[in-house]
């Protein structure tokens, strides 16, 4: 079987010595009078065996459908090959596989057909495209190496619905990124958690109509190909023109990583038993891969530096605000160094058996909610619904310096080279007021997708008044709601600032701030730039947000103003102008704290455009 079905090179195909037209001249009444496929194969005595294997994997219909096909059948396929192809066959349609996802069906019989009568003539060079969709190099009768070589017509023949071309070979299977990681034996985590994903489409173009009936085309021969959802997300994976490469986890990585993520997507009772345990199975899993996948194609628009890096296909998810994300430099030397290499048919498999990817560098890094993404946030409104705050939506394009960032042997930037060109970074914000001036200005926003047992440093990133000659700073105060065990928002707390205003703190308005009471829970804006204010660090839940609707986590900003007079003197502003929240996680308490007032380590986006700027 392992000679029949797994991996080989692809095959070199010539053709016989006369011309098509020769032939076709020759066969009287043409290609309608003559027997189907099946007929012809089952009989021939020199296709004995190949007839046994089309009639045990119940293919016979297929071979004498109205479909046309051509079909390269092996001559020297042995009764041994035939009986453990059958077997295969068996034990895949017992495992429950459709017929389209069995092996001997895919590997061997899909793998010596092709969709439609393909002719061939001393000059024919073409590539064709088998019915399991691999790629053949066809060649006609002056080819010098190839299985056809030199065959004569003899070995030929025209059927009712198709052509049969009799080799001396077994066709070598060539397996996909994909199908390598399901012929391995120690991937068999990676393998039912894809076949989760599997669905099945019907390809219009491929298969044979036979008239309209109820309004709706009927099929003769329905052609259904395989889609996956999830792979389909990270690229063209399963296509045979695409170039990829997989770090495939083995079985022993993935029990390792799925017992350190589960505890990431641990839910509350607001999450209904049924799929509670399906949320958290299916969203470890997705960590698991994330990152895994590489678009090594010359011409992929996000290739950095191929020659000496990797990147993978998350990489534009990420590169706004931390482009050192999903980029792998040195990979040989690095991320693949040690593993084992499997070249497919649509690019490579390395077997990642000992967890090479470090989370940090794809799913577990910071989070950057825009503010004015209307989904995030709701206005608050009085008991006749209306609405008690105006909010504005305000965008502004800065033209920044490009620079060359330079990297260390551990890939971290530790300089920057003017390159001499600029681009253009747009700031996007919302600019919140009361319509009342006996109201502080406020708004509450629903924060999606967080973690349990995850340590987070929270962010509120404000923007100056662009629009005014009298830039004021905005004293605010934030409060957090969050989900209990029952899946309900516990009341409204407030956040002490990490960083509370003493005597010691540089603010323009300094005096008055130390008037007001509360100062451990008050914030205040950068009235002239763009300002990253730390409002939270180890903020930690017991209940993951991923997946469920709104999240677990809500926090309120709102103005505050101090007394009515600050604002009469115009040394504040109630005006809420808001550009992002971001969420940075930590596995411990310690590493948040210690990382929580140096958030440009992250390479974040906005510091990095107050330094070009």
């Amino acid at each position: 079987m392992a000679a029949v079905l797994l991996t080989g090179a692809p095959m070199l195909w010539s053709a016989c010595t006369d011309t098509w037209n020769e032939h076709y001249e020759a066969v009287a009444g043409g290609m309608a009078d003559q027997p189907s496929l099946w007929e012809t194969i089952s009989s021939d005595p020199s296709l004995r065996n190949l007839t046994k294997v089309i009639e045990s994997i119940d293919a016979k219909g297929l071979l004498d459908s109205p479909q046309q096909f051509t079909v390269w059948a092996p001559k020297s396929l042995t009764e041994a090959q035939a009986d453990s192809i059958i077997e295969v066959y068996k034990a895949d349609k017992n495992a429950g596989l459709k017929w389209e996802d069995n092996k001997a069906v895919t590997q061997f019989l899909q793998n010596h057909m092709a969709l439609y009568a393909r002719p061939v003539s001393e000059h024919t060079e073409d590539t064709v495209a088998m019915r399991n969709n691999k790629y053949m190099f066809m060649k006609g009768a002056n080819a010098t190496s190839g299985t056809l070589a030199g065959n004569a017509f003899g070995d030929m023949a025209l059927c009712n619905n198709g052509i049969l071309y009799k080799t001396n070979d077994v066709l070598q299977f060539f397996p996909n990124v994909r199908e390598y990681t399901e012929l391995h034996p120690n991937m068999s985590k990676l393998t039912a958690f894809l076949k989760h994903w599997d669905e099945y489409e019907l390809d219009i173009a491929a298969s044979t109509p036979g008239g309209i009936v109820d309004g709706k085309t009927v099929y003769l021969d329905s052609v259904v190909t395989r889609y996956n959802d999830f792979l389909s997300s990270y690229g063209y994976i399963q296509r045979e023109d695409s170039v990829y490469t997989f770090l495939a986890p083995t079985d022993e990585v993935w029990d390792r990583e799925y017992e350190k993520y589960s505890k990431y997507f641990n839910y509350n009772k607001g999450v209904s038993d049924a799929i509670r345990d399906s949320l958290t199975d299916v969203h470890t899993a997705i960590c698991i891969l994330n990152g895994r996948f590489f678009n090594t194609s010359k011409n992929w628009r996000y290739n950095l530096h191929p020659e000496d890096s990797l990147c993978n296909t998350n990489y534009y998810e990420h590169q706004e605000h931390n482009p050192r994300l999903d980029v792998y430099y040195k990979p040989q030397e690095g991320i693949l160094k040690g593993l084992d290499k499997a070249v497919c048919s649509n690019g490579a498999v390395y077997v990642d058996n000992k967890g090479a990817i470090d989370p940090r560098s794809t799913f577990f890094s910071r989070t950057d909610l825009e503010c004015s993404t209307a989904y995030y946030y709701e206005i608050p409104k009085d008991k006749n619904n209306n609405p008690t705050m105006n909010v504005q939506n305000r965008d502004v394009i800065f033209v920044n310096h490009d620079y060359d960032e330079v990297y260390d042997e551990e890939g971290n930037v530790v300089d920057y080279v003017d390159k001499g060109t600029t681009t253009e970074k747009r700031y996007r914000w919302i600019e919140v007021s009361a319509k009342t001036a006996s109201e502080q200005s406020m708004l509450e926003f629903k924060i999606p997708s967080t973690y349990s047992n995850v340590y987070y440093n929270v962010y509120v990133v404000s923007m100056p008044d662009l629009y005014s000659q009298n830039q004021l700073p905005t004293w605010f105060q934030v409060s957090q709601s969050v989900q209990n065990d029952k899946g309900v928002f516990g009341s409204k707390t407030y956040l002490n600032n990490p960083n509370p205003i003493t005597a010691d703190s540089e603010y323009d308005n300094l005096d008055q701030l130390l008037k007001q009471s509360n100062l451990s829970r008050g914030f205040v804006t950068n009235p002239y730039a763009i300002d990253t204010i730390l409002v939270q660090k180890a903020l930690k839940f017991d209940y993951s947000g991923v997946g469920v609707d709104g999240g677990v986590l809500k926090l309120n900003i709102e103005s505050w103003g101090g007394s009515s007079s600050s604002i009469r003197e115009k040394i504040y502003t109630r005006t809420l102008r808001l550009n992002e929240i971001i969420l940075v996680p930590f596995e411990t308490k310690e590493e948040a704290e210690a990382a929580a007032d140096d958030l440009d380590a992250f390479n974040d986006a906005v510091l990095q455009a107050l330094k070009e700027n």
